[in-house]
């Protein structure tokens, strides 16, 4: 199984190479960057759940 982690770094790798190759503002490179903001905000939506259920305690 594929943690969010290696998602969010494999979409980071990604999104440095679409800028490389098309520019920064290229279509490609813009739906690469709000598909890492969607995983990103996922990951920080998960540890703030964590967090909260650990200080519940």
């Amino acid at each position: 199984m594929i943690s969010l982690t290696n998602l969010i770094e494999t979409k980071r790798e990604q999104l440095f190479y679409l800028g490389k190759v098309y520019g920064l503002t290229h279509p490609k490179t813009i739906q690469c960057s709000q598909q890492l903001d969607v995983l990103i905000n996922s990951s920080l939506k998960k540890q703030s759940t964590e967090i909260k259920l650990q200080t519940n305690f």
